[in-house]
């Protein structure tokens, strides 16, 4: 039997196995064959030696994640012999037994993934290993690499204290058309608005006696003298013209809303600039958890996160496996600057705060 044979029987093994009855959510002999052809696009020879990449990544769907949440630990373990048995049939070594994960990509659907593979040194797989034992242990329950996990296993400490953003204050409402109305008592009617034909005043001859109007011929009709008023603007309230009106300011127009306070992260070596958004933005692998996504295999799932307070942005560490260091200085948490460099992993992003 073939390897690609092998390990898809095996894996159906581990499905079949299961409790609950569940079946493949994709197929895993195509991402066996794609784990293979990633293998092979970044083998390089070091020392003389054809080194394969030994961290290979698997992203999933939120959906295909909650369902294969408790067989991560054999799944990773099958998929990494199929690897190890691939790369000794053609001679590759490692520079440490090879390490697979799952993790969850919101953009993919259910029955779709896709596979990266990373060449990292040593003490970083070891690392990486240490880190992914820690996240499956503290997931056997909930599992799952959509769940939230903290690093390294340990317990989880309460935040510290931070002031946050103030609460946006609401725009106010847009006029209405009966606004002003209730201004007036509740029992009293409000009068009649005289519609624009109708209240056009008529021309009244200086120093003669006010004009009469005379109503067509008919039985009974008397003559109504004509109501003389003061040449004033007239104002509709029920139209929405008032003071806004006679400012020459549009009545229906809303202040516009304040913008969202945001900052620059620049790679230094790729030139990439990344957003992050107030009152919060997390930086990590993990692209279910993390709002700054890095591909860097020495980024944690969730390495470190971004927050602003109203005045400042601070960043904080994630309890990572290789920490935060601001200006080459290893911090927990720290007030940033403009054009403090930030180092996560072998990732130097430059900070940039937007003028507000």
């Amino acid at each position: 039997m073939s390897f690609l044979s092998d390990f898809e029987s095996r894996i159906g093994s581990v499905f079949g196995a299961a409790p609950q009855g569940y079946t493949e959510p994709f197929s895993f002999k195509k991402l066996a064959k794609r784990a293979a052809r990633e293998m092979e696009n970044e083998t390089y020879e070091i020392d003389g030696v054809d080194t394969a990449p030994a961290l290979y990544t698997v992203l999933v769907s939120a959906t295909d994640d909650s369902l294969m949440r408790p067989l991560y630990e054999q799944i990773t373990y099958e998929t990494a012999a199929f690897v190890t048995a691939q790369a000794q049939k053609r001679g590759y070594a490692f520079v440490g037994s090879p390490l697979v994960r799952f993790m969850v990509d919101p953009g993919l659907k259910s029955g779709k993934f896709a596979v990266f593979a990373e060449n990292v040194d040593a003490g970083t797989l070891g690392r990486l290993r240490e880190e992914e034992r820690a996240f499956l242990a503290g997931n056997s329950s909930a599992g799952g690499a959509a769940a939230q996990v903290h690093p390294r296993g340990r317990r989880q400490e309460a935040p510290t204290p931070r002031s946050v953003a103030p609460a946006a204050v609401p725009a106010p409402a847009p006029l209405s058309a009966d606004a002003g109305l209730d201004v007036m008592p509740a029992d009293v009617e409000p009068l009649p608005v005289a519609s624009a034909s109708a209240s056009t005043p008529m021309p009244v001859p200086l120093g003669g006696p006010a004009p009469v109007v005379v109503p067509g011929e008919g039985p009974g009709s008397v003559p109504v003298p004509q109501t003389q008023r003061r040449s004033v603007p007239l104002v509709d309230l029920r139209r929405g013209v008032g003071d806004a009106a006679a400012a020459g300011a549009p009545a229906s127009a809303a202040p516009a809303e304040p913008q969202p306070v945001t900052c620059l992260l620049i790679d230094r070596q790729s030139g990439r600039t990344y957003t992050a958004s107030a009152p919060s933005t997390v930086i990590g692998r993990e692209r279910s958890q993390a709002g700054v996504v890095l591909r860097d295999p020495n980024v944690s799932r969730a390495h470190a996160e971004l927050s602003f307070d109203g005045r400042d942005w601070h960043i904080a560490d994630l309890r990572s496996t290789n920490g935060t260091l601001v200006n080459d200085v290893d911090v927990n948490e720290c007030v940033l600057r403009d054009g403090d460099l930030i180092t996560l992993g072998l990732t130097n992003l430059e900070f940039r705060e937007n003028p507000r």
